[in-house]
């Protein structure tokens, strides 16, 4: 029997650093970026699971707040918030954690997932406790996992095998999903299925020449996918599957890998991205088939409510972790890193209180960034920066350099 698939919420494919945080006041000089927002009704974005941490409203200092160091240490592909039960839930190479105290401790989730590297997962809209995981443990096989109780425990849905799950897809109809990867000996793995995740069938040869592709997203039961072709340049593909075979027709071509796309006013965006580097996309009757929206997001793209949202932002201070576009054009930042402070943690938690581990981020900003006494040029994290060496006399003047960063 079918499963009850709805409409498509993805995250995936998108390694985060570790979580780190602690302390208060100070401010944040690193170059962090979104990752996993926190949305609330009408497309307000909350929070969210960055680069170097979670952030969260700070009700005491005001702003938000970067929660405690050495909350969690391993890589995070991917983070929830889960309202309904008060919690986040965190995949790490170790399996799921959950946390109930935003982000500052973490308890494994033990289940048939432990262990193993849940890398992608698939939100219901119609029931957040419904998930679909895929996983991509090293040196292991991987499959697909289902949960109904979002993800204390979970159910094979499709076997093992060698391979590994970085993208998935599933059409609004619940019917077609899709599950893109990589064989685990250097090929590209995907997998289609038309009876809502029954059976699987392997359609890798529709796009067996590119090194990397994503299950992006579903055009009715179309599936458009991205990736990176052989040139270096990314590309969309619109895919039909007729429950035994599959067909590509080519949409257009982006400079750099496309890695996620969403329909929005009847239009098609989508991200490119290479490194650090990205830019938003929509679709035209161009040569390429793909227009540049500027100012866009760099690392993640979706559509709640009326809103066109993202993480990351292409340049420029305040830089947005979180950036909103009600036209899907001009783009307005949601939270932007400047408004993020170091926040202490609670006594016997795994934060730093006084986060006297960090360093001097900013060299004349007249605070202790670090908390270790010592503010600007009398830190020795700042003696080889050219403002302090300026005010040394050792320079070429005072005002050489004023506004620059610390390097730490």
């Amino acid at each position: 029997m079918a499963r009850a698939f709805n409409a498509t919420t993805i995250l995936g494919g998108l390694l985060a650093g570790a979580l780190a945080a602690g302390g208060a006041g100070a401010h944040v000089g690193q170059a962090q970026f979104g990752r996993f927002p926190f949305v609330e009704e009408g497309g307000v974005v909350v929070g969210g699971g960055t680069s170097w941490g979670i952030v969260t409203p700070d009700e005491v200092f005001g702003g938000y707040g970067r929660v405690c160091e050495e909350g969690f240490g391993p890589v995070v592909f991917f983070l929830l918030e889960q309202k309904a039960r008060g919690r986040i839930l965190l995949a790490g190479i170790d399996g799921l954690s959950t946390s109930d105290d935003g982000g500052c401790t973490y308890v494994p989730v033990e289940n048939e997932l432990s262990g193993r590297l849940p890398s992608t997962v698939w939100v219901d809209p119609a029931d957040p406790d419904h998930l679909l995981i895929g996983t991509s443990t090293v040196s292991a096989t991987n499959g697909l996992w289902e949960s109904f109780d979002g993800g204390d425990t979970v159910s094979e849905v499709l076997p093992g095998r060698t391979g590994n799950f970085f993208n998935l897809a599933v059409s609004d109809d619940g019917l077609t999903v899709a599950a893109s990867g990589n064989d685990g000996v250097g090929n590209i793995l995907l997998l289609m299925s038309n009876d809502g995740g029954d059976t699987f069938v392997d359609v890798s040869a529709v796009a067996f020449e590119y090194p990397l592709i994503h299950a992006m997203l579903f055009d009715g039961d179309d599936l458009l996918l991205g990736g990176l072709e052989q040139s270096t340049s990314g590309f969309v593909d619109r895919v039909s599957f007729n429950g035994t075979t599959a067909t590509s027709t080519r949409l257009g071509t982006t400079p750099r890998e496309t890695t996620q796309g969403v329909f929005f006013n009847g239009d098609l965006y989508v991200l490119a991205r290479n490194g650090a580097r990205g830019e938003t996309y929509r679709a035209n009757e161009s040569a390429l088939g793909f227009g540049v929206v500027p100012g866009g997001p760099t690392e993640c793209l979706f559509v709640v409510d009326d809103h066109l949202l993202g993480c990351g932002k292409q340049g420029g201070l305040p830089q947005g972790l979180f950036v909103v576009s009600n036209d899907g054009t001009t783009w307005s930042d949601a939270i932007v890193f400047s408004e993020v402070h170091y926040r202490t943690c609670p006594a016997g938690t795994a934060g730093l209180e006084l986060c006297a581990s960090f360093i001097e981020t900013f060299c004349n900003d007249g605070n202790d960034d670090d908390f270790d006494g010592l503010d600007d040029c009398e830190d020795d994290d700042c003696a080889f920066n050219p403002i302090c060496i300026g005010a040394e006399g050792e320079g070429e003047g005072e005002g050489e350099g004023e506004g620059t960063e610390g390097e730490g």
